[in-house]
């Protein structure tokens, strides 16, 4: 990959809109060009400023709920474009078969339109798993694995506070290997989490950490992708997510030593 291309694409890859492929290549080429190391770290110092709680705009409940009547409404309106069918003059025996015409046609591109919550949720699923290996990797460029470098969990804990409206459970296991190293504030979308980090010998571990979710749950999750594990399961009100490209044994390990102890 040339500077060039890496510079067209760095905003899809801040935004987490590029495939893993693409994010590798864009990794290797960090590694190896200082312009657009600076350059990306110039970007991440800025996306980090715009995202400040003081610079959001947070929409009235008003306007909220004006948008969602709206959006009601033209769902409402488009189920009546079948209405010119009634004035039409068609014998008698048509009409059943032209009316369960249309309904077929409501369900098929309603379907296309509105997913059904299993396509959904398998969608979300999958935008999210490559969101968080993209993350993972975007933190090995470079300098940008953590916000505060420490392996005391109450140095890292505190950093947290005031930052995020929840608590991240930091804890460090340096005595089995999985050495606390720092943390850092991320991103999945637009919604702002925490990212404790661990270290394994040569391997990193990031530990994604946001607010559970009260309409979905997450049964305890362990997955491969491109070369990376995974491992999501809730806690305490909270979605955990380990990703790492250690073994898969390793990973067990440490998510093991992070339920014991957040269940003590």
């Amino acid at each position: 990959m040339t500077s060039s291309e890496f510079q067209k694409r760095i905003d899809p890859f801040l935004d987490n809109e590029v495939d893993l492929a693409t994010a590798q290549e864009m990794q290797q080429h960090l590694e190896a060009c200082a312009d657009c190391e600076t350059l990306f770290a110039a970007r991440l110092a800025l996306r980090h400023c715009l995202q400040s709680p003081e610079l959001r705009f947070a929409a009235p409940e008003a306007l909220r709920r004006k948008i969602h009547a709206q959006l009601r409404e033209e769902i409402r309106s488009s189920s009546a474009n079948f209405n010119w069918l009634l004035r039409l003059q068609f014998p008698n025996w048509i009409l059943p078969t032209l009316a369960g015409a249309a309904a077929v046609l409501i369900f098929w591109f309603g379907s296309a339109t509105f997913p059904s919550p299993v396509r959904s949720s398998n969608r979300e699923n999958n935008t999210l798993i490559g969101q968080l290996v993209s993350n993972h990797l975007r933190s090995l460029v470079g300098n940008h694995l953590f916000d505060v470098a420490s392996s005391d969990q109450h140095t890292v804990k505190p950093w947290f506070a005031g930052k995020l409206n929840f608590t991240p459970p930091v804890f460090d296991f340096g005595d089995q290997g999985f050495k606390l190293i720092g943390g850092r504030l991320d991103y999945l979308g637009n919604e702002e989490v925490a990212a404790v980090v661990f270290q394994h010998q040569k391997h990193y571990i990031n530990l994604f950490v946001w607010p559970q979710n009260q309409s979905s749950h997450l049964a305890d999750t362990i997955l491969h992708k491109d070369g990376f594990n995974l491992s999501g399961w809730e806690a305490d009100g909270l979605t955990i997510w380990a990703v790492t490209d250690a073994a898969p044994e390793t990973l067990k390990t440490f998510v093991e030593l992070e339920k014991q102890r957040m269940a003590e």
